[in-house]
């Protein structure tokens, strides 16, 4: 076969991988998302089941279903006592909201007035780039506030019309998993029997890369979202913050972003803190910062020890693309997808590159 072939077939191949990834996840990814992660959860515990079913001799259905209840129960137990947690704290900031406002222009002046000591020390052709920075803030600061303000009552819109969406994917979802794992074995059978031979054993060996590395990997960056959050919320109550789950669960949540870390919220929080005056809060919010980059950096070798990694810009590449296409969840999606192709590719599932 001729190099002008084998470019024309992987080209082909690829295009239509590629279209094929656009349909699902544009398209198909959404509605049927509850029964891929009720198949997902069902070839998590099957071990356990059949575990339970040999050494308590029960049917199936008794150990399926004890199995996926005590599943939900711990994962519903925790979910509703951390939003439980952070309702009371939302509730609390929101009746101090019009004290925090009523001190905001004494902050902000004092603000100001820091940085004009600032911009009165510094060189004069950093004073020159500030003055044009600050004149291109004056005239776009009341746009850049009705956006933000019309984006905000949007997103608020947006939550609110999508509860009723919400309650019923959980609903389904848990229904889903509870049938799913009652059929487990029959339906992962029917499947099998849908595809050709030669797919049968790409798909077991898809299935035993999945296992072996994109699980592993899910669960050391879950592991790792976790550290994240205990050193987190431990900092914030060592600094005596009122509302620290609240401040912890979002600093958390950029850091489990890619590329994105804790230092795209406590930096900034640590230089406002610096510009107000609160010498001592900028302090220990960098001190938080430098313990929790210690110790992600110690553990993260640790727990994705031999996981293939994707590149920086490969990472942030697909970040963007999907972003663009597919919103925020888009931002954490496409770069599993991404490294799952790359398993695939190195297992030799797939061909889609030299």
């Amino acid at each position: 076969m001729s190099q002008l072939s084998v470019f024309l077939q992987r080209t082909i191949t690829a295009l239509l991988w590629l279209g094929g990834a656009v349909i699902f996840f544009k398209w198909l990814l959404a509605p049927l998302l509850p029964f891929l992660l009720a198949l997902a959860l069902s070839a998590m515990t099957e071990p356990l089941v059949q575990k339970l079913r040999r050494g308590m001799r029960v049917r199936r259905a008794f150990a399926a279903g004890l199995v996926t209840t005590l599943l939900l129960l711990t994962a519903g137990g925790g979910v509703v006592l951390v939003l439980v947690r952070l309702a009371v704290e939302l509730q609390q900031w929101s009746g101090r909201l019009p004290q925090l406002m009523e001190g905001f222009p004494a902050m902000w002046n004092g603000m100001l007035d820091r940085v004009a000591l600032w911009y009165a020390a510094s060189p004069s052709f950093l004073r020159s780039t500030l003055d044009l920075l600050a004149g291109g803030l004056m005239a776009e600061g009341p746009g850049l506030m009705g956006a933000a303000g019309t984006w905000l009552m949007g997103a608020a819109s947006s939550l609110l019309s999508a509860l009723p969406d919400v309650g019923l994917f959980l609903v389904t979802t848990v229904l889903a998993v509870y049938f799913t794992s009652l059929n487990y074995p029959s339906i992962l059978s029917f499947l099998k029997r849908q595809l050709p031979p030669a797919w049968q054993v790409r798909c077991r060996d898809a299935a035993r890369c999945f296992r072996t590395t994109i699980l592993k990997w899910l669960r050391a960056e879950f592991l790792l979202i976790l550290v994240t959050f205990g050193i987190l919320l431990a900092g914030f109550l060592w600094m005596g913050l009122d509302y620290a789950l609240l401040a912890a669960v979002f600093t958390a949540l950029v850091d489990a972003l890619p590329v994105l870390g804790t230092g795209t919220v406590l930096l900034p929080w640590a230089l406002g803190s610096f510009l107000v005056g609160d010498t001592a809060q900028g302090l220990e919010l960098l001190l938080l910062y430098a313990v929790g980059l210690i110790v992600h950096t110690l553990l993260e070798p640790r727990l994705l020890a031999g996981q293939a990694d994707l590149p920086p810009v490969s990472a942030l590449l697909a970040m963007y693309l999907g972003f663009r296409f597919m919103g925020v969840g888009g931002m954490i999606l496409l770069p599993i997808v991404l490294l799952l192709m790359k398993q695939f590719q190195d297992a030799g599932v797939i061909h889609l590159w030299k």
